[in-house]
């Protein structure tokens, strides 16, 4: 279906929700007419409101990739439309509107408007949701919509133009924030943008992060010193039903699929086995996080080779046992969350649960091995994914590092008998963006070792202990991070490493991040005692000069000297 193809669905759904009064547009908000911008001048799904502000006025958020001089207006019928002192009528070329600010009127209301174009070669996401509104979605991160999306690459093509399955919130501190993220599914596996097929994409908000670089930069270094299945990522402009939502990283999601984390789908071949849906099936076990217990469910048929695939996450919080499916609390207090298969046998939790477990006592033991098998903790998980995915953790000094969003997966044994650590995700709180009053003196010090030096029930700091880990760390500093950070800060060139400086980066996003302060005003998202800088480039400089401690601090630790 093409974009024009859909205009009259879209037409139907927008009136359904202007209908219920829920869609949060230039007419819904002020009570008057409806004005959009579009290529043809109707309303379809990348057609562009007029964003009402919370003071007086209006603007126009226009992606860099579009070419001004080619849209047209779209006016509700019986609309007025006054575009400084030319007066505008339904499909009227919109002319070449520059960034700046303009007197409108809009039927009987003379208003202020203010125009501005994010920046050059960004994909820009065209979103639509059934219902015309995110009041639904928003309220809860289970609730779902069906959809529509379109997609136009950097220079402005349109990449993809369908129906998705659905919309919905992601998240879950960031539940609370005012700019969300987001999770889509399409209807089928898609290639977007080269990043290969899959049918979930993942668009985060870092509202969090006023530099919008953190999730970004520390992706491209985890890709570039090796760690594998590295969520690929872009920034991206969002607009949902016609709305202008800010600047997104568009990426991959954490999940095992064959252009993704590439092994086994131990759910899919469960799935095909039973005639009823896993989650269906009786829940046994612990309902509250218990050391040493597990959550499974009494699951009748298992595959033959119940030895991969997994995907598990670490979590330090409790609570995160009881929000899960399937779920195993270690010995030591740590939530291990079973991801894929999301509703898991108890076959498969015992399987995977007693490996997870005699890698923990592994690593907590002074010789690394574990009293009940004699394994040592190399022949039980990878050593480089380890150590590549801890440095990723350290050079960031990710808040979250021992605590949350910690992912381990496991092929079947004729792969490899051993689990790996990565991919990498979730930066937002790294670099000094985000402290608590009681540990600011540790995660805002760019000296520190936050990671190694946690709580010693963690994993990261039971493996820093031990020496041969040490030795790993600095050999890979040297060899792979410590060439990636240079690039970073400038000290290498771009291109090298496959990376791109900071600065780089920054210049690429520098307009649409100004959309995205104007369209998000946040001058207390960070926590108080984190204080990263008001202005875009303020917090840019913040970043580097981190990244720049960091670095020389880091590189005297693992024998790199100054």
């Amino acid at each position: 279906m093409t974009v024009r193809g859909f205009r009259t669905r879209v037409f139907l759904w927008v009136l359904a929700a202007l209908l219920a009064c829920l869609v949060v547009t230039a007419h819904a908000a002020s009570g008057g007419p409806e004005v959009w911008i579009s290529p043809d001048g109707e309303l379809t799904a990348d057609a562009i409101t007029l964003n009402k502000n919370e003071g007086k006025g209006y603007t126009l958020y226009l992606p860099g990739n579009l070419k001004t001089g080619e849209l047209k207006f779209g006016l509700a019928d019986g609309v007025s439309f006054t575009f400084g002192s030319r007066s505008v009528k339904n499909g009227d070329g919109a002319g070449i509107i520059k960034p700046g600010k303009y007197q409108i009127k809009i039927g009987k209301t003379k208003a202020s408007l203010q125009v501005m174009q994010g920046s050059e070669n960004l994909p820009v996401v065209y979103v639509t949701t059934e219902s015309g509104s995110l009041k639904k979605i928003e309220a809860n991160k289970e609730n779902k919509e069906p959809g529509y999306l379109v997609l136009r690459g950097p220079d402005g093509s349109v990449q993809y133009d369908g129906e998705l399955e659905h919309v919905k919130t992601r998240g879950n501190s960031s539940m609370t924030f005012k700019k969300k993220n987001y999770q889509i599914k399409l209807a089928k596996g898609t290639d977007l943008l080269g990043m290969g097929k899959a049918k979930k994409w993942i668009l985060t908000g870092n509202y969090r992060d006023k530099s919008y670089l953190r999730n970004q930069v520390m992706l491209d270094l985890a890709t570039a010193i090796g760690l594998d299945y590295t969520p690929e990522h872009t920034a991206a402009e969002l607009y949902i039903n016609h709305e202008y939502r800010g600047l997104y990283l568009f990426s991959e999601k954490v999940e095992i699929d064959k252009d993704r984390i590439a092994i086994a789908d131990l759910e899919k071949a469960t799935e095909k086995l039973n005639s009823e849906p896993l989650e269906k099936n009786k829940l046994v076990g612990k309902k509250a996080s218990t050391k040493g217990h597990y959550k499974a469910y009494s699951i009748p048929v298992d595959p033959e080779d119940i030895t991969g695939g997994y995907l598990i996450e670490y979590e330090s919080y409790p609570v995160r046992y009881g929000m899960e499916a399937s779920a195993y609390t270690t010995k030591k207090g740590g939530v291990l969350v079973s991801k894929s298969p999301e509703y898991i046998s108890s076959a498969q939790m015992k399987y995977i649960s007693a490996l997870m477990q005699s890698f923990e006592n592994a690593i907590m033991a002074s010789d690394g091995k574990d009293p009940e098998s004699g394994k040592h903790y190399t022949e039980i998980a990878d050593e480089e994914s380890l150590t590549l995915k801890y440095m990723v953790e350290e050079i960031s000094e990710n808040y979250d590092g021992n605590s949350s969003s910690q992912y381990f997966y496991k092929p079947q044994d004729s792969i490899s008998e051993k689990i790996f650590a990565g991919p990498a995700w979730d930066y937002d709180s790294s670099f000094g963006s985000y402290a608590a009053k009681h540990n600011a003196k540790y995660v805002l010090n760019p000296e520190y070792l936050w990671i190694a030096k946690g709580d010693r029930t963690a994993w990261y700091p039971a493996l820093y202990r031990h020496e041969e880990f040490r030795q790993k760390v600095a050999e890979l500093w040297q060899e792979r991070a410590r060439p990636a950070v240079e690039v970073l800060l400038g000290i290498r060139p771009d291109g090298e490493a496959g990376m791109e400086s900071i600065d780089s980066l920054a210049k690429s996003i520098k307009d649409s991040a100004a959309m995205d302060r104007q369209r998000w005003p946040r001058p207390g998202v960070s926590s108080t005692v984190a204080q990263t800088g008001s202005s875009f480039d303020e917090n840019i400089k913040f970043l580097k000069n981190y990244l720049k401690k960091r670095y020389e601090f880091l590189n005297g630790e693992w024998g790199g000297g100054k």
